[in-house]
């Protein structure tokens, strides 16, 4: 939580409309950053206070599994929890490569509206944890 009793939260997606329409949606409960590639991300948690991230699975230079592999290795980022929203249906990863991943905590598809991402992502900041997977 911020300095103003905010929860700090990361969109993440290479698809620069979907994440500015998700990150309006959670504006309202959240201070949310958007970044594009999972190296965006990584460099967000390190400056520290983030409270969860939504992120795409397939971006350019380092995807959602190399930024969630480098989370795991990571004591200081290894507990933020994950929320992953994605297009590719799982078709060309799996579930279970996704779920691997403890902080993992909610598998959702793009089609879902925006308010349904942000009840999950407010579930799991309120202890839902994990579910769907």
């Amino acid at each position: 939580m911020n300095r103003n009793g905010r929860r700090k939260i990361v969109v993440l997606d290479d698809n620069e409309i979907f994440a500015e329409l998700l990150a309006a949606a959670m504006g309202e409960y959240f201070d949310v950053l958007v970044g594009h590639t999972g190296l965006q991300g990584i460099a967000y948690f390190l400056e520290g206070g983030v409270d969860a991230v939504v992120t795409d699975i397939s971006m350019p230079d380092f995807d959602g599994i190399q930024m969630l592999e480098e989370m795991s290795r990571n004591p200081v980022l290894r507990h933020i929890p994950v929320i992953v929203v994605t297009a590719t249906h799982f078709n060309t990863i799996s579930r279970d490569s996704v779920s691997r991943y403890p902080q993992v905590m909610r598998m959702l598809n793009k089609q879902e509206h925006v308010d349904r991402i942000s009840a999950e992502v407010l579930d799991v900041l309120a202890g839902g944890g994990r579910a769907g997977l």
